[in-house]
């Protein structure tokens, strides 16, 4: 025999579970968000400095700057470009610019990088200006 009631308090505690497990969802869903942009940004800087200081070091080895990214993986001062983790694609972009070699030598290539992505990190700067 079925006690009056119990059926309506049930259901009120499996509402207030599932309103109680959205809640947490949606609050953890942001800080999870957050937590993997940080990675990203984290290993996007990490890169940069990676392929910046292989950049300078081809450029003091061969007393010439590199004319592509793709010239720093052919003569193996990095093993491959690296994927940019903020946009999944490997389109970093290259800065030319006059490079001084020596003293009144420069040369134009490569002298920096920046990331593709057009958003800003969880700071307010804009990628390409890291």
């Amino acid at each position: 025999m079925k006690r009056p009631g119990r059926s309506a308090n049930s259901k009120a505690a499996v509402l207030v579970l599932l309103s109680f497990g959205l809640f947490l969802l949606v609050t953890r869903g942001d800080e999870y968000r957050r937590s993997v942009k940080r990675a990203r940004e984290a290993v996007s800087k990490q890169d940069l400095a990676v392929m910046r200081n292989a950049i300078k070091s081809y450029t003091s080895d061969k007393l010439r700057p590199p004319q592509s990214l793709q010239d720093l993986s052919d003569e193996r001062y990095l093993r491959e470009i690296p994927t940019d983790p903020l946009t999944g694609k490997r389109d970093w972009v290259p800065h030319f610019g006059n490079v001084r070699i020596g003293p009144g030598k420069t040369l134009f290539g490569i002298d920096d990088l920046h990331s593709s992505a057009t958003q800003s990190d969880s700071k307010g700067t804009h990628y390409k200006d890291w």
